[in-house]
């Protein structure tokens, strides 16, 4: 009996996920020069960029995906610097100089500094330059899903601007999602 409804509940829950993801339709949307498909639970909203085009593209458990079309110089290219990693002997020596031990935050400390700063041991995401539909693309995804950032940056695009999508701490299947909405990016 036990076995029945296992398999009662767990073919019930495949059926009802797998009718989920086949009633999601791909929505057409474009910005600048490019085009791009989205599921259709997920809504582009027009934000007020004042020097850039600015969206959010949101579905419906409100993971918000940031847009961000326009010069490269102020289009966020998805960086964030490396945490400074110290000895551990060092942690002793500020907590001496300044009262206290640095936050997260301000740095780190390691038996191996040189090493794990090399490594970026401490970083939340992994970069790596792609190809999409032959747009060269920086793609940038968290090293544990659903703490880090799930986002695509193209440096330059054919009219000299920049483009970036991003969203933060994104589940399994929205990070899924998300960088099935990445390799759909193409030129009009």
């Amino acid at each position: 009996m036990k076995k029945t409804i296992y398999y009662l509940f767990f073919g019930l829950f495949f059926n009802v996920s797998c009718k989920e993801k086949q009633n999601l339709q791909m929505v057409e949307h474009s910005v600048g020069n490019l085009i791009f498909n989205a599921p259709n639970n997920m809504k582009l909203t027009r934000a007020n960029g004042i020097d850039s085009y600015a969206a959010y593209l949101i579905d419906d458990k409100k993971d918000t995906f940031h847009i961000e079309y326009g010069a490269k110089n102020i289009i966020d290219n998805l960086y964030t610097p490396s945490p400074t990693v110290f000895s551990l002997q060092s942690k002793e020596r500020f907590k001496q100089q300044n009262g206290k031990v640095p936050s997260f935050e301000g740095a780190l400390f390691s038996e191996y500094p040189e090493e794990d700063q090399g490594q970026k041991i401490f970083d939340k995401n992994y970069f790596l330059y792609d190809t999409v539909n032959n747009i060269i693309v920086k793609i940038v995804q968290p090293k544990r899903i659903g703490d880090g950032l799930t986002g695509m940056y193209i440096p330059k695009l054919k009219d000299g601007k920049s483009f970036s999508i991003y969203a933060i701490n994104l589940d399994s299947n929205s990070h899924r999602n998300a960088i099935e909405i990445f390799k759909s990016f193409r030129y009009k």
